[in-house]
């Protein structure tokens, strides 16, 4: 037989009333111990409890019931072991096993073992005990699968409803949802005292699995868990974390000897439930119980318990004397208690303010876990404002200590008058402390964690603080969100000492204002939280992404002010697999990105974000429905091939017919740009999804209104229609080119060149463009404003007109009575400019692979002045032929091809395939080519798969004292001697593939064929996107006596088969 062993007084109360609720639901008087046990046999039989209970190789054996082979044999055979129960028993006669890792395989039961053990009999010829119920009390008596059942139902709990300490301790729950808890896991029919000791046993556990909060101070002096609403606790991390608490509660198991029965009186087992076991007096003899002993114990441990936790108690009761006690009525009393418990648990929050200051902050601001570059600003952004925390508690709680003391030194007893007053005094100054602290807690306590996670030094230190006694074994993160607690108790209490303030009570106004300030301070707090909730999720993201090839790439999602619009999953069809896979995809203020969920290798639970495809910026974002059919999908990116095409035709071809309804395009407009079709899972979800990016892209557009660098401003009526529209109208033809001049009477006037020929009239559009001079392909148009001479190429034909003979305010003249000049043939392209002052016309004509150039010189003087009527004159005969308008000055090539030319100060520059050469035209041996490709500063250009001869230069513009290359790639900064400058940004990277550049500082302008990208040549930085459909450049012209002159045209977003001609204008 085992020896009864002691029994704790301090918890004897509990488990001999534990051990009566057993037996009276078993009709029989039982009784429960704990301690060290012996058990020479286990059962060598199949048995369902031993495949319950198996045993270990550890020194723990679990007893295990027999089953009759026959009924005709009087014994049963066994196999003799030696096994050891060592238990830490709890109030409730738990046996807990050694917390061995051979243990662990105990700690949890599904349901579905749980469904086999309510459903399963035993097979026996004598069934002392119903098989269903024998299997159902196993599983019950499994302290493993209690409390796995018990953590199960607290997080359910903590799901769908939220307490003033949810915040710090996320699996809270109250004394009163404990007992609850147990009755939905244990079946009905038991006494309610059953169900309240058998949560009160979870906290005295080996590990506990429960612990009272640290407001709940009743629970905290008396040790036990309360019935209650007002006592809360919490599971304890480190239980969860190192594994359930083990055992049997063998009260609640049936016995494993088949014959022994309940209200037989027990048999020779050691533990048997069914046996009456006698409770131990303090002196720990054991005793015969007789009728009042059980009772007689209770009382003693009773007050033995009570005095020790008066000694102990914080309770203003217990620190007056008991005449007054008695002499005051129980609503004053209750007031006192609350209005002590108001001041004592300032106290309390002070001295954990204090704590916070003196035992992390300023260690942690002088400790060497944290590189000393950034541990300041680590330290700002976890304390935070804790200061003013602390300075503002301080001198509140010193006020109500000393309002405290003056109560009690005017011999009253103890009482305190009134608090409203004091609290009023300070509440104040809550709003913008709190303000501040509360919401941003969510960002300290993630840097928190972020830090412990990648720093193994900062992780010892914040260990070795949490040891130190003063920390009273709380966490870091205890003290780090406590004023967040701390407010959203100070309701609860003040409310609690406003109700038991009498209404005549001077106290009642102050107080009822003070609840409803430290209220209103809560929801703000909470308001702002939200934000900072959004906040917390980005640092999340930007924490958890994964870019292709490891690349790193700064989606600046940390930057003050980001928002988060949207996130969720879309399905797409990767090319040639007929399953869709999952996308998540942000939609963020300024971006959007497309990623797959994927988890780090060897552990499933750490997941993070892989990108693969690059982030598209918001301003080169469009959103498109793919329902045009099966050539619907088209791209607008530069570099879109046929074979994404055909892949995205065939994508849309498959699924045309089923899901035209839920799915959506993200076009990623650029040179690294695609189209991207995915799926909503239905067209509900693919609605909003839409609504969110147009949201997204309409308040992008709002935000940098007031930062865009340029208008569009129409050009005349700014429309002319395509030739294949079947509208009617004069304006036809593809524009091809334009030019502003000063007309006759002064006014500012348009020239644009069509297909068709070419128009004129007043640039603001006062009234339509008037065709002046029907001709076929017209590719280029230039003025000598000086001169009042209009040059055109058209077909390649260089012709020069009188100004005024075409402008439509005074032309008097016929189109076939209109004098001109021919300049030349197979003329490429022009320039009209200035250099070194003498006005010139520079045309080039191509040669096999060379650019022939030829600099005419104006003799014509102002065709406006009478003098010169000559050159107007349109008869001519064999012997007197009209005089020349213009003399070559100066001819020269370069041995490349060649697509424009500009004019410097006093120079000429041409952009050719070789870069940008530099011609002198008064001494044609100095030619100078840029860049320098020879200077190993310039070895980017070919680097990174680049090959020169792909590399287009496009335009050459002088920044301050230096200049701006310009390719189709990229741009980048040389000085006057072509030397490569590093300023803000090493170049200058392009979204678009350009074909076309103008300038106008501090900006350039890139014409892609889908947009126009601004970018600020000081920084790099892309200030501007203006998007288009087929967008041309059709004129630049950068006068130093004037601004820049930039027209472009574009298909017209709202009239079907025009274009829209434009003029950009500074904002």
């Amino acid at each position: 037989m085992a020896q009864c062993p002691k029994t704790d007084a301090s918890h004897s109360s509990s488990l001999d009333s534990l051990s009566e609720d057993l037996a009276n639901d078993r009709n029989t008087s039982q009784q429960t111990t704990r301690g060290l046990a012996q058990t020479n046999a286990t059962m060598t039989v199949p048995d369902p409890l031993r495949d319950q209970f198996p045993p270990s190789n550890s020194d723990f054996a679990y007893p295990v019931k027999s089953e009759v082979l026959s009924p005709s044999r009087s014994a049963v055979h066994m196999r003799t072991t030696t096994g050891i129960i060592s238990a830490e028993v709890s109030d409730q006669n738990v046996i807990s096993p050694p917390r061995s890792s051979s243990l662990r395989r105990h700690t949890s039961t599904s349901s579905k073992e749980t469904s086999t053990l309510a459903g399963s009999t035993a097979s026996s010829t004598k069934t002392p005990v119903n098989g269903t119920e024998s299997r159902a009390n196993v599983f019950l008596a499994r302290l493993s699968s209690v409390t796995q059942a018990f953590v199960d139902q607290v997080k359910q709990l903590n799901e769908t409803r939220k307490m003033f300490c949810t915040d710090e301790y996320p699996l809270s729950f109250n004394g009163e949802e404990a007992v609850n808890i147990m009755r939905d896991i244990f079946p009905e029919g038991r006494p309610d005292g059953f169900y309240r000791k058998m949560a009160r046993a979870l906290m005295h556990t080996s590990p506990p699995l429960i612990a009272p909060i640290l407001y709940s101070e009743k629970s905290l002096k008396k040790n036990t868990l309360y019935d209650s609403p007002d006592e809360i606790y919490t599971l304890v991390e480190e239980t969860l974390r190192e594994g359930l608490p083990q055992g049997v509660y063998s009260a609640l198991a049936t016995c494993y000897n088949p014959f022994c029965e309940p209200g037989e009186g027990g048999c020779y087992a050691p533990c048997c439930p069914n046996k009456i076991f006698i409770a131990l007096p303090l002196n720990g003899k054991a005793v015969e119980k007789r009728p009042g002993d059980l009772e007689r114990h209770f009382s003693m441990t009773s007050s033995i318990a009570s005095s020790h936790d008066t000694t102990l108690s914080r309770a203003w009761s217990a620190n007056v004397p008991r005449e007054i006690l008695q002499n005051t009525s129980p609503e004053e009393v209750k007031r006192q208690e609350a209005i002590h418990e108001l001041i004592y648990t300032e106290e309390d929050y002070v001295r954990d303010l204090n704590l916070l200051d003196e035992l992390f902050a300023k260690p942690l601001a002088t400790a060497q876990c944290i590189e000393s570059e950034r541990r300041q600003a680590f330290c700002d952004n976890v304390f935070n404002n804790y200061l003013e925390l602390l300075a503002i508690h301080k001198d509140l709680y010193r006020t109500l200590r000393d309002h405290q003391g003056s109560c009690q030194a005017k011999g009253s007893g103890g009482f305190v008058d009134r608090v409203g007053d004091i609290f009023l005094r300070f509440i104040h100054r809550f709003m913008a402390a709190y303000s501040k602290y509360g919401p941003h807690v969510v960002l300290a306590e993630y840097a928190v964690k972020k830090e412990t996670t990648d720093n193994i030094l900062f992780q010892n230190f914040v260990r070795e603080k949490e040891k130190q006694a003063e920390t009273r074994k709380l966490p870091f993160r205890h003290f780090l969100i406590l004023p967040v607690t701390r407010l959203q108790r100070y309701p609860l209490l003040l409310n609690a000492v406003l109700k038991k303030t009498p209404d005549e009570h001077p106290d009642k106004k102050d107080l009822t204002t003070c609840l409803e300030i430290v209220r209103d301070v809560a929801s703000k707090m909470d308001e702002a939280s939200e934000s900072t909730k959004m906040t917390l999720r980005l640092y999340q993201i930007n924490d958890s992404l994964r870019f292709k090839d490891g690349k790193t790439v700064d989606l600046q999602l940390t930057q003050p002010g980001r928002r988060l619009l949207h996130e969720g999953i879309l399905k797409r069809r990767p090319h040639m697999r007929v399953e869709t896979v999952d996308y998540h995809v942000f939609v963020f203020d300024h971006a959007v990105l497309i990623t797959k969920v994927k988890s780090v290798a060897n552990n499933t639970d750490d997941e993070y974000y892989a990108s693969s495809m690059a982030p598209i910026p918001m301003g080169l974002l469009t959103v498109h429905d793919s329902t045009e059919g099966l050539f619907g999908l088209r791209s607008m990116s530069s570099n879109y091939t046929m074979t994404h095409a055909t892949e995205s035709t065939l994508n849309i071809g498959l699924t045309a017919s089923s899901s035209q309804g839920t799915s959506i395009v993200l076009r990623h407009l650029g040179r690294n740009g695609d189209d991207y079709l995915f799926w909503a899972e239905n067209s509900t979800q693919r609605m909003e999804w839409k609504e969110k990016l147009l949201k997204a892209k309409e308040e992008y557009e709002k935000a940098i209104k007031n930062q865009k660098a340029f208008d569009t401003s129409p050009l005349g009526s700014g429309t002319f229609a395509l030739p294949s529209s079947q509208e009617g109208g004069a304006n036809r033809g593809k524009v091809t080119c334009s030019i502003p001049f000063v007309g006759a009477n002064g006014s500012r006037m348009v020239a644009i060149g069509t297909q068709s020929g070419i128009w004129m009239g007043p640039e603001d559009g006062s009234f339509r463009l008037v065709l002046v001079m029907p001709m076929s392909e017209v590719t280029q148009i230039g003025v000598l404003q000086e001169h009042h001479v209009l040059l055109v190429l058209a077909d390649k034909t260089l012709l020069a007109y009188a100004l005024d003979d075409l402008d439509p305010s005074i032309n008097r003249r016929q189109p076939e009575k209109r004098p001109f000049y021919k300049l030349g043939h197979h003329i490429s392209y022009f320039n009209t400019g200035k250099c070194s002052n003498r006005p010139l016309v520079v045309a080039m004509k191509r040669k096999g692979m060379d650019s022939h150039f030829k600099a005419f010189e104006p003799v014509c003087g102002d065709l406006r002045h009478e003098k010169n009527a000559k050159y107007l004159s349109t008869k001519s005969s064999f012997l007197s032929k009209s005089p020349s308008w213009f003399k070559l000055y100066k001819e020269f090539y370069i041995g490349a091809d060649s697509s424009a030319v500009h004019f410097l100060k006093s120079r000429i520059m041409v952009v050719c395939a070789r870069g940008f050469e530099i011609i002198d035209l008064e001494n044609l041996s100095m030619n100078r080519n840029l860049p320098d490709l020879t200077n190993p500063d310039f070895a980017f250009m070919y680097q990174q798969q680049r090959r020169i001869e792909h590399l287009k230069p496009i335009g050459m513009f002088r920044c301050n004292e230096n200049f701006l290359l310009c390719y189709d790639l990229f741009a980048f900064l040389v000085d006057n001697r072509g030397n490569y400058v590093r300023k803000a940004y090493p170049w200058i990277e392009w979204e678009g593939t350009p074909q076309a550049v103008g300038f106008s500082y501090p900006f350039v302008i890139a014409f892609d064929a889908n947009f126009i990208e601004v970018r600020h040549v000081e920084t790099g930085a892309l200030v501007q996107v203006i998007i288009g459909d087929n967008v041309r450049c059709l004129q630049y012209r950068q006068d130093p006596a004037s601004a820049s002159v930039i027209h472009g045209s574009m298909l017209h977003t709202l009239i079907r088969d025009s274009q829209y001609v434009f003029q950009l204008v500074p904002a």
